[in-house]
């Protein structure tokens, strides 16, 4: 809609002047016209100065003022004066009037371009397939927004991609730029991929059986992924047995395209199960379990299984029965008469100390290969487990020079209070390896602290005390809590 400005009109602009000449000829208007003929405004709030000139008859400049108007104030506005303002793109007239006359100016606002802003600035992205929504504003000279559609292009598409709209989707780690472009205007953002280990999988190699000292027979392989589920490649991952498992070669290795890495594992010198952890420098982990068989036993010897049946329970001991009762794992060896890792009424060694009041087994188990070769054969050790619960040792080496076995576990939640067997030996009366032996297991007191509940505080016993059984006593019953069963697997003649 047109508008006309400077309504209130000088009288001259109203009626004719009447301009007495020499021979009394009267001056009217006969033509107006605009200067600058058009006008092309690049940014809004751009302006541009127009003026209208009024002739009369005779060619002559007649002394009026003329009203100005835009045909759409949309696209600009115009002042008395004749001054145009940008508002928004198109094509539209200006034009001047003075009393019947008019005259016409086109003025074109197209706005131009001349910064990209990008937001963000940069982006970090921490797995494959992750994307990242960027924004690209154009604006004008003058600091309005231009309307119109960038173009986004990737510096590298093999470390992300991105879309028509803006997003960007990781595709391999690096870090590269994602331009936003206009014609000619050009503006950049950095996008970092860097994929972050968020979850350590066993690939392969868990659950092996071997023989002690001697290289499992499959790698060890763990996998490495990130947030998506995708591997991630040069990942250092360490390999570290439990204390006595064996080593392993090599004891780190990186992660390949497939994000795996392996290592082989020599089990340790003692039969039964051996453990092993995969680990992170992020703190992620993972444990391997191997069973380690004893190597072929001599002609004199015997191979056995022994099972631990732990049935200690509220129904066996009422008195009083802890929250989580379990029993440690479980501690022991083969050895001959000639060594005892304990006895009743001796007082606890600094092994024994440590399996009855924390449930810990390295010191003992150190103290019993302190006697290999000669008075022990071996170490033993098993699995603790929840009471009720079941525990099995699947093999066990004994030999004529070394028929007796020594095992133990902690009664958990305790002082010092355990169950076990010392220096028990697996042939009859004949010199004959017996085919099944059952063991009744006792509560027993290492003498090492004072408490006398489940959870009693550490009160440390000094001097030590016997070791002694509490069968009977409080908070026992007079049942076992547990038995040991030995059965003969196989022997050589």
């Amino acid at each position: 809609m047109s508008a006309l400005t400077n309504l209130r009109l000088p009288l001259a602009a109203v009626f004719p002047l009447l301009v007495s000449c020499g021979d009394d000829e009267v001056v009217t208007p006969a033509d107006i016209s605009i200067s600058p003929p058009s006008a092309s405004l690049s940014s809004l709030g751009e302006t541009a100065a127009f003026s209208a000139e009024i002739t009369d008859q005779n060619g002559d400049t007649y002394d009026g003022t003329a009203l100005w108007s835009s045909s759409d104030d949309d696209i600009f506005t115009v002042t008395a004066q004749g001054v145009v303002t940008a508002v928004g793109n198109g094509s539209a007239t200006l034009t001047a009037f003075f009393q019947d006359l008019s005259a016409a100016a086109a003025v074109v606002v197209e706005q131009v371009p001349v910064v990209i802003s990008v937001s963000p600035g940069s982006a970090r992205l921490a797995s494959l397939g992750d994307t990242a929504v960027f924004t690209a504003t154009m604006f004008d000279a003058l600091g309005s927004v231009v309307p119109g559609t960038t173009e986004w292009s990737s510096s590298n598409t093999s470390v992300f991609t991105v879309d028509a709209n803006g997003v960007v989707t990781a595709a391999g780690n690096g870090a590269e730029t994602l331009t936003a472009s206009f014609e000619s205007l050009r503006t950049a953002a950095s996008v970092v991929v860097e994929q972050v280990p968020v979850a350590l999988l066993v690939a392969s190699g868990d659950d092996q059986e071997g023989t002690v000292g001697v290289p499992l027979a499959d790698p060890l392989v763990v996998r490495v992924d990130d947030a998506g589920g995708s591997p991630i490649e040069g990942v250092r991952v360490g390999f570290v047995p439990a204390e006595g498992h064996g080593s392993t070669d090599p004891d780190s290795a990186d992660t390949d395209a497939e994000g795996l890495s392996r290592t082989s594992w020599t089990l340790g010198p003692d039969s039964g199960t051996h453990m092993l952890s995969a680990s992170l420098a992020e703190g992620l982990s993972v444990e391997f379990t191997a069973t380690a068989r004893p190597r072929a036993p001599r002609p004199d010897s015997a191979l056995y299984r022994i099972e631990f049946e732990a049935t200690w329970s509220d129904s066996t001991h009422p008195n009083e029965f802890p929250a989580n009762a379990h029993f440690s794992p479980l501690i022991g060896g083969v050895h001959n008469d000639s060594v005892s890792f304990w006895e009743l009424g001796d007082t606890a060694s600094p092994g024994m100390e440590d399996m009855a009041e924390t449930g810990r087994t390295r010191t003992l188990a150190d103290e019993i290969r302190a006697e290999m070769p000669k008075h022990a054969l071996a170490v033993i050790q098993g699995r603790g487990t929840r009471s009720p619960g079941s525990v099995t040792i699947d093999t066990v080496v004994v030999n004529m020079d070394h028929p007796l076995v020594t095992l133990v576990t902690m009664i958990a939640p305790s002082p010092d209070w355990f169950v076990g067997v010392t220096g028990r030996s697996l042939l009859d009366e004949d010199g004959e390896w017996v085919e099944e032996l059952e063991v009744l297991l006792y509560p027993l007191d290492a003498g090492t602290d004072s408490g006398n509940t489940y959870t009693s505080p550490n009160q440390n016993t000094s001097p030590k005390e016997p070791i002694r059984s509490l069968r009977g006593e409080y908070p026992f019953s007079d049942e076992p809590v547990g038995t040991y069963i030995f059965t003969l697997i196989e022997k050589s003649d």
